[in-house]
């Protein structure tokens, strides 16, 4: 009996000592994961610093060049366009920032996945804006450049402004037309890229790392 029970004694302190290297595998390759998670944010933080810098940029650009051509309203149209454009930059890269800064990295899996499922919704969001504002937004830029020259289009060929318009117009049709063509049946897969391309390499990497904890932590 006592050779039994120095056995089984042995096999309990082996069976405590496999699952201790056990938890310590699983939380070092949690860990591990974790921070390819958190890192992988580092682009992306990066590109919204520079969206606010250029947004800024266009803001006082936008700003200065209606306020010094008040009364005239085609100028004012250009400069007002502008401005607003800047500052859409600027708050939809904060928000992007605040989203990433409120992650709770110690939190578990399932909330970090609602955290970066509102990441990714809106981004998808701000893409369809940006998508939105870019079909017309040259416009005015092209004009301002123009403008900056010495040619004012507006007053000197109205007619290009008319056909610069008729093609954002048409732009906007065929942008459209993509997003509710992807959302019919059948189109899953077309949906589905648009939306990881709207949601950036950034977050769809960080999905994808959690999704290999979930399933990890599951196993």
């Amino acid at each position: 009996m006592t050779e039994l029970d120095d056995l089984k004694s042995a096999w309990q302190t082996l069976n405590r000592t496999v699952e201790r290297q056990n938890a310590l595998a699983f939380h070092q390759i949690r860990e591990n994961k974790l921070s390819r998670f958190r890192s992988g944010f580092r682009p992306l933080v990066f590109g919204q610093i520079c969206q606010i810098i250029a947004g800024a940029l266009l803001a006082l650009w936008g700003g200065s060049f209606w306020v010094d051509h008040l009364g005239v309203a085609h100028l004012m149209i250009y400069g007002i366009s502008m401005h607003a454009y800047g500052l859409m930059m600027i708050l939809f890269a904060a928000r992007d920032l605040f989203l990433i800064k409120r992650m709770d990295y110690a939190a578990p899996v399932l909330t970090l996945q609602k955290q970066i499922a509102e990441l990714r919704r809106w981004h998808v969001r701000a893409g369809l804006w940006f998508g939105i504002a870019g079909c017309f937004i040259w416009i005015p830029l092209l004009l301002m450049i123009f403008y900056a020259l010495g040619a004012d289009v507006w007053a000197r060929n109205p007619e290009v402004v008319g056909w610069f318009a008729v093609s954002g117009l048409a732009s906007l049709g065929v942008l459209l037309a993509i997003i509710f063509w992807s959302r019919r049946n059948g189109r899953e897969k077309m949906a589905r890229n648009l939306e990881n391309s709207s949601a950036g390499r950034s977050v769809n990497r960080a999905q994808a790392l959690l999704d290999e904890i979930e399933r990890f932590e599951r196993e």
